[in-house]
């Protein structure tokens, strides 16, 4: 299955069970009601409405702290991604054309750029391990494979993986190293830099779509059935709301 149809089945899965859990509620405040011997109609609304509103708080609440979720993960992966483009990127000259003055601010400049890949890497992950969701941990997998796969050279420049996928970052022995290990480990095609760049657009564009579908169920009001099914596909297949991946 491809990754765009496991983001649109999770998202789909995610927000059937919000409106389902609504659903109940309404039912449930209904029942309640009526069992309690209360024929008079605008008491029976009147609960119905308290039930619904108490439970689509929650709801909303839940909605808001995916949203700062989805918005650290999306900020800090296109980060990531500018970062990775510019380690790639460097030097332009080849090494025996290049001063020891250049060589010098090469080193200078890609410490920097790691070290800012990584903070924002770790900000990712965390947003990725706090929201969860198979699309999420089908990520996490990926990156932490993508550091295994580099394990040996990463950790000589004094970058570690913790179990939940973040990295630490020893400045000692990152500055130690010589500017050709560098460009090797963390500035050519195929290594960890070069993969995570590239993944981090994934990750961009699944919070992107979990952010267009959370933006509506909380500014345009809550998901309903009717007899006709239900509006939340209108997010997930309709407009600009459609899943990207």
């Amino acid at each position: 299955m491809s990754m765009s149809k496991i983001s649109s089945l999770i998202t789909q899965n995610r927000l059937l069970s919000q409106a389902r859990s609504r659903a109940r509620a309404q039912s449930v405040a209904t029942g309640s009601a009526l069992l309690n011997g209360s024929h008079n109609k605008d008491s029976v609304i009147n609960s119905v409405n308290n039930k619904a509103g108490a439970q689509n708080a929650k709801v909303s609440e839940a909605d808001r702290k995916s949203k700062e979720n989805y918005t650290a993960m999306k900020n800090a992966a296109e980060s990531v991604k500018k970062h990775a483009k510019n380690l790639l990127l460097w030097p332009e000259k080849k090494w025996d054309e290049m001063t020891e003055d250049e060589i010098a601010e090469y080193k200078v400049d890609a410490r920097k750029e790691i070290t800012s890949l990584i903070e924002n890497y770790n900000t990712m992950i965390k947003s990725m391990n706090e929201e969860q969701g198979k699309v999420n941990e089908i990520y996490l997998k990926q990156m932490k494979g993508y550091f295994q796969n580099a394990k040996k050279d990463l950790e000589s420049l004094g970058i570690t993986q913790k179990e939940d996928g973040t990295l630490s970052l020893d400045q000692e022995l990152l500055k130690a190293a010589d500017a050709e290990t560098l460009k090797k480990v963390l500035g050519s095609e195929g290594t960890f830099v070069d993969d995570i760049g590239k993944r981090a657009e994934n990750v961009i564009s699944n919070a992107e779509t979990n952010l267009a579908v959370i933006n509506k169920s909380i500014y345009a009001g809550n998901y309903t059935y009717n007899q006709y099914g239900s509006d939340i596909f209108d997010a997930l297949l309709g407009g600009k709301y459609n899943s990207k991946g």
